[in-house]
């Protein structure tokens, strides 16, 4: 897969939050474990899906000594909107220059015209998927980044900073959009954190 294996230790990172101070991974380590989660952002539908199914079982991740970084591709100015608009629970982090996407490993992929002619095709004619975020459209400058052929990653790093779930690819699939784990699972590996690290692969 891509991105960063289990077993080893997290790149650290800072960047800007929608919510305004800068968040890094570090500022967790001996107390938390974190999510650190890859997405496109609120631009895309599915990832305000998948936001939808965190923001429901944040509080049983909380209780389990846990957060969850999500790091999008969004300027920091845009994430500032997201924010009011839909007072996310968890830190909304702006990585717009892939700096941190590609410490973690995650590649991206450059296509021709008819690709993202196909890209944006597909994403008007596609049902969107139902979220609890419904009312603030993607701006024509997010659009680039949308539809760009890049990896999502979603990690769980333990409160040494030693990644213990990797996961993470192409968004799509032959099978079709890549997910992330249910809530239930999330919760498994996280009761696992408390358990000594293993080098094995998720």
């Amino acid at each position: 897969m891509a991105g960063i294996s289990v077993g080893q230790m997290a790149p650290s990172f800072r960047l800007p939050s929608g919510q305004g101070p800068e968040v890094g991974l570090e500022d967790y380590r001996g107390r938390k474990h974190v999510i650190v989660w890859f997405t496109k952002g609120m631009a895309c539908p599915f990832c305000r899906q998948q936001m939808s199914q965190l923001a429901r079982a944040y509080e049983a991740f909380r209780a389990r000594d846990a957060e969850i970084l999500e790091v999008t591709n969004t300027p920091p100015e845009r994430a500032r909107v997201y924010v009011q608009k839909f007072a996310l629970p968890f830190p909304y982090l702006c990585d717009p220059d892939f700096r941190v996407r590609r410490t973690w490993n995650l590649d991206a992929r450059s296509h021709g015209v008819g690709y993202y002619a196909r890209m944006m095709y597909l994403g008007m004619t596609m049902p969107k998927p139902a979220t609890d975020y419904e009312g603030e459209k993607a701006k024509l400058s997010e659009m680039p980044s949308l539809l760009a052929d890049e990896d999502m990653g979603f990690f769980i790093v333990d409160k040494q900073g030693i990644v213990r779930y990797a996961l993470g690819g192409a968004y799509l699939t032959e099978a079709g959009m890549r997910t992330i784990p249910s809530n239930d699972e999330i919760l498994r590996e996280l009761e696992r954190c408390q358990e000594p690290a293993r080098a094995e692969q998720i």
